[in-house]
Parts: structure tokens; C-alpha cells; sequence
């Protein structure tokens, strides 16, 4: 994979993970391209599956999301599709979820309104299997760095 892109690539990425509404001319100027150019990289970039799609961050807090919360399960034998359905049906409070540990272990990145609600999901949860919840209180670094 190293060999198809360069650091201008990289710097494309990085630019577009900091700000991905930029136009293709303001992109261009910062990695010392024209904005043809620029097209021309971010679409090779797309057609190697580099570059996914383009999203946002929200601030959860915002809009009533107050707590913040990951949720680490290891998941009882047997009943994993059925976690596995339930997430995907679940709410859009769900940020992020992930399976490790040859699929045993699912970890949930999400946010809700209140520590109650963020209650009645482990508990749901321990359904599944045996629940651990951490209560986060500050971001140090997400995964969009745009204000870095």
C-alpha cells in the first residue's frame, strides 16, 4: 500500500481529515497543487478505497447527548449475532462498535442524555454477556484532529 501514495497524498488525507468540505483549489494550495490536480489525487485516492467517504462530527453535548460512555462486553457463547443484531438497530447515540478478540469481546463507543438511560443500556447489554461501562469525562484526542 506504501508504494501507491506519497506524502502529498498523505498530506491530502490529512487535510481532508481536518476540514472535509475544503474545495479542491484551497486543498491544492496547501499540498502545492492546482486544484485539477487535487481532483485528479482524491479521486485516485477513492478508487483505492483510501479515502471512504466524507462525514462530520458532532457535538453531542450540544443537542441534550451529556454523558458520554464506552461499554466493554464480553460476550456469553452463543449470543453474539443476536448483540450484533441489536447494535445495528440500535439508536444513533451509538458512535462507534467494534469486535476483538476473535469476536468474543465487543466495545461500544456512545453517548446519552442521562446516566439513567446510559443504566437502562448496560443493562440491556448484560443480556449478552458480562458489562463493563466507563464514564468518560474529557476527550484528550478524537479522530478527526481538526482543531490540532
Amino acid at each position: 500500500m506504501d508504494k501507491l501514495i506519497d506524502n502529498t497524498d498523505l498530506q491530502i488525507i490529512e487535510q481532508l481529515r481536518k476540514n472535509s468540505r475544503i474545495t479542491m483549489k484551497e486543498l491544492g494550495e496547501k499540498v502545492f497543487l492546482t486544484g485539477q490536480a487535487t481532483k485528479n489525487r482524491v479521486e485516485r485516492l477513492q478508487d483505492l478505497g483510501i479515502v471512504e467517504r466524507y462525514t462530520i462530527n458532532t457535538n453531542c453535548p450540544a443537542f441534550g447527548y451529556n454523558v458520554h460512555a464506552l461499554f466493554h462486553v464480553d460476550i456469553d457463547f452463543g449470543k453474539k449475532s443476536e448483540l450484533v443484531k441489536f447494535i445495528k438497530k440500535a439508536s444513533s447515540h451509538i458512535l462507534h462498535c467494534y469486535l476483538s478478540d476473535s469476536n468474543t469481546k465487543m466495545h461500544i463507543d456512545a453517548h446519552f442524555k442521562s446516566i439513567e438511560e446510559t443504566e437502562e443500556f448496560k443493562a440491556y447489554l448484560a443480556r449478552f454477556g458480562t458489562c463493563h461501562t466507563h464514564i468518560i469525562n474529557k476527550e484528550i484526542r478524537g479522530t478527526h484532529p481538526a482543531d490540532e
